[in-house]
């Protein structure tokens, strides 16, 4: 009778451990998979050149980079679930590996939905630079991440439901002791041990190939500006943060390939006059996240006009098609004052090279007898501006600590712009001259706040809370000019103005890609000496250090990645690395590669939008070759700490250019 009955009796499956495993694991993929399909649903205008069907191909691929952060967050709960023996049934060790599945998944499935609504601002992936910001005790974090909050509601609304979810499956596969935990119950444990082992070894390489998979393996699968929704951000977060740093490199076929970033030589042929009989100041003037986009100048149909003054002042400056070389405030400055672009996962503050001596902007003015300062209105310390701006040769840093009128302060980010630039401008009246200044502005960083009783115009109700700002910092920078034209050192001033990256908010398809995302300002002011004149050439920020000291008449040795904009003897370019991928452009083509291959040709008089990929009909081979001169150049730089102008070593290096003739004299070899 009992046998008839043992036989008969059906098999719980519901109770077996490696069935409430593969559930929970599934669920978990389920779950962490639709967070990272989110930054497709999100920001649709950025991949608007995609087909749903494609997109949904694109979902499906990055569950194999998926798998690979789940092998490894679930590993102790896979190897619980798992083990041959009977006290994974005891209450207690059920409710610590249930605390560990609800809080290790939510924190994976948290990161990809920050990114979310972070991806907007960077056009990537976060990477290990997330642990220097919430390190950085300067900064005010959690007064932005508040802030962030309570504008982004809706994604911590989905956060607690995600979670919820997550707490139900926990409770709902809680493990209960049956009559069958005999030899046969321990086998399958056993067998089970033995199948998930090896599944979790091909899920946290990401598959049977040789090598694990990186961040450069979704590249396979998708381009540059897709990546992002193949790849999920505890991927990124870790691989970046186990990087061994750049990689040195010796291409073949580069020996005539003419590209240095030591300038021997910053004269200016063009734009400027001829001879300068004093040395003008410099004002160095860089917008927060002002893009082309925002500025009627560049778009004169825009929906609203948001910056006036500035499309007053680019008309009568020397302008050029301006583009970053970063998407951050951080990735700026190495650009901006030293002429260094940011092609590295990280960035320069963050990289094993931080240590690096560098040369600077105000190294080089020092030299000619100028007075140099930085003023930024966020706290002294905030994405180490002060630290870097004095490594660039800027004696003199002005902040949140050395501003006294708390009430220009918005408590949570910075000093609002408009007294911020008149502190700057009154500071920089007691130098003696020659100066050179740099002045960073934040009102158009978020959280977009405004000065109680600032007006706005009335057609300003449609406007987003980033617009706003951009019209306030327009307005900032009109009373700025007014008063500065009061000045009598106003005349003999080169005014250059630029801005760090461009804007995060895109309402143009022509801007809302890969390339356009870059667009900003670049010009320069100075109606005594330069002519107004809006030129179509392309120009970068790591052109500024050296095109600024060209403008002043100076004749030195520059190190800069970029050109000088004020000689004809150059080609403009442009260079700027983003999801695993270089982009180099010289205002025709733009060229995408991995670093070895080519991997991307776009037409860019014709093809604004970045959608027709022209890899099988071109080449571009001459553009391809400077660009791995570039990075070549840029890695070895860098692992060999040489981002300077030894000016010494070459004094003597010009001397072993004399050499013997036949007869014993000395003649100077050309």
């Amino acid at each position: 009778m009992n046998a008839s009955y043992r036989k008969k009796k059906k098999i719980n499956w519901h109770n077996i451990p490696v069935v409430q495993l593969l559930f929970r694991l599934l669920m978990v993929l389920l779950l962490f998979s639709v967070s990272r399909w989110l930054i497709y649903l999100f920001n649709t205008d950025f991949f608007h050149h995609l087909t749903l069907g494609q997109a949904l191909r694109l979902y499906l691929t990055g569950m194999r980079f998926d798998l690979v952060v789940i092998a490894y967050a679930n590993l102790p709960l896979i190897l619980y679930y798992c083990l041959p023996f009977k006290f994974i049934y005891k209450k207690g060790l059920q409710s610590v590996m249930g605390f560990y599945f609800i809080f290790v998944n939510s924190v994976i499935i948290l990161l990809n939905m920050v990114d979310v609504i972070y991806f907007r601002f960077i056009g990537k992936r976060m990477t290990s630079e997330l642990f220097q910001f919430f390190g950085n005790s300067d900064e005010n974090i959690w007064a932005i991440v508040g802030q962030v909050v309570v504008d982004y509601w809706f994604m911590l609304v989905l956060m607690v439901l995600f979670v919820l979810v997550l707490v139900v499956v926990s409770k709902r596969t809680r493990l209960e002791a049956g009559e069958d935990t005999g030899r046969r119950w321990t086998l399958v444990q056993c067998l089970s041990l033995l199948v998930f082992a090896f599944l979790t070894i091909i899920a946290a390489r990401g598959g049977l190939q040789n090598k694990p998979v990186n961040m450069s393996t979704a590249l396979r699968y998708a381009d540059s500006q897709n990546v992002p929704i193949v790849l999920n951000t505890p991927f990124t977060i870790a691989k970046s943060s186990t990087s061994q740093g750049l990689k040195e490199l010796h291409y073949e076929g580069l020996e005539d390939i003419d590209f240095s970033p030591v300038h021997f030589s910053s004269e200016a042929n063009r734009f400027v006059a001829d001879s300068l009989d004093f040395k003008p100041n410099v004002m160095y003037i860089v917008l927060e996240s002002i893009g082309q986009e925002m500025i009627g100048y560049y778009n004169p149909d825009r929906r609203y006009p948001l910056t006036p003054f500035l499309d007053t002042l680019l008309s009568q400056s020397l302008t050029f098609d301006g583009r970053a070389n970063g998407r951050r405030s951080i990735e700026a400055l190495p650009s901006l004052l030293s002429g260094i672009p940011s092609l590295m996962d990280v960035d320069f503050t963050s990289s094993p090279y931080f240590s690096n001596r560098i040369d600077g902007l105000g190294k080089t003015l020092k030299e000619q007898g100028y007075v140099t300062a930085m003023f930024h209105g966020g706290n002294n310390g905030t994405m180490n501006f002060d630290i870097y701006a004095q490594n660039a040769g800027f004696d003199r840093y002005y902040g949140r600590s050395e501003y006294g009128n708390d009430d220009d302060f918005d408590g949570r980010w910075g000093i609002f712009d408009g007294p911020f630039l008149q502190y700057t401008l009154h500071t920089v009246d007691t130098f003696q001259q020659p100066f050179a200044a740099v002045v960073y502005t934040l009102s158009s960083h978020h959280p977009y706040t405004l000065p109680k009783g600032f007006e706005l115009p009335k057609e300003s109700y449609l406007w987003s809370g980033f617009e706003k700002t951009v019209y306030y910092a327009d307005c900032a920078l009109r009373d700025f000019f007014v008063e500065a034209a009061t000045k009598p050192w106003f005349d003999s001033t080169l005014f250059v103005i630029t801005a760090d990256h461009a804007n995060t908010e895109h309402y143009l398809p022509e801007y809302s890609n890969i390339w356009g995302m870059y667009s900003i300002p670049i010009a320069f002011y100075m109606p005594t000496k330069i002519a107004a004149h809006r030129s179509d050439e392309l120009a970068q920020q790591t052109d500024l250090n050296l095109s600024i000291i060209a403008a002043l008449g100076i004749n030195d040795t520059v190190f800069s990645f970029g050109r000088n904009l004020f000689d004809t003897l150059t080609r403009p370019s442009s260079i700027a690395y983003i999801n695993q991928t270089y982009q180099f452009s010289d205002g025709r083509y733009l060229l995408q590669s991995d670093g070895d291959n080519t991997i991307g040709v776009f037409n860019m008089h014709r093809d604004r939008q970045v959608d027709d990929n022209l890899i099988d009909r071109i080449q571009c081979e001459d553009l391809a070759m400077i660009m791995k001169k570039i990075i070549q150049e840029y890695n070895n730089r860098f692992i060999n700490n040489q981002l300077f102008v030894d000016k010494e070593a070459y004094h003597e290096q010009a001397k072993d250019t004399l050499y013997l003739e036949p007869g014993g004299g000395e003649i100077e070899q050309e």
